[in-house]
């Protein structure tokens, strides 16, 4: 099993330069609530850069959900803390690693840092 982390949902989603090639990790994905609030950051930005549609973005916000399955990440919080705090990394990239650890996936990440973390930890990583 694979969880995707929000570099892979921006990129895909919003159809980022090689957009394409992350397509074949999108199969039954699996991530965490928070990769929502980070999708929702992201298109704003791009949304306030002019490069991209607010409605476009608004669509995607509204399909994303039902696009994914979505593992508790409630259960992870305590272990993302002990690892920021120890490799000095945000929360955010944190809650993928101990959530992709405490279930045993593979994390799929277009974000060197995060990737870089999730080794660190014993997290078998695919870097796109």
């Amino acid at each position: 099993m694979r969880l995707i982390d929000s570099s892979v949902i921006v990129k895909y989603f919003s159809e980022e330069p090689g957009w394409e090639e992350v397509e074949e990790y999108l199969y039954e994905p699996i991530s965490i609530e928070l990769s929502m609030i980070e999708l929702g950051s992201a298109l704003l930005k791009k949304v306030r850069k002019n490069e991209l549609d607010y409605k476009k973005a608004v669509e995607i916000l509204e399909r994303y959900p039902d696009t994914f399955r979505f593992i508790e990440e409630k259960k992870h919080t305590s272990k993302a803390f002990e690892i920021a705090k120890k490799y000095n990394a945000s929360i955010y990239d944190a809650m993928f690693t101990a959530a992709a650890l405490k279930n045993a996936y593979e994390l799929v990440t277009c974000d060197g840092n995060q990737a870089e973390l999730a080794r660190k930890v014993g997290v078998k990583t695919i870097e796109c």
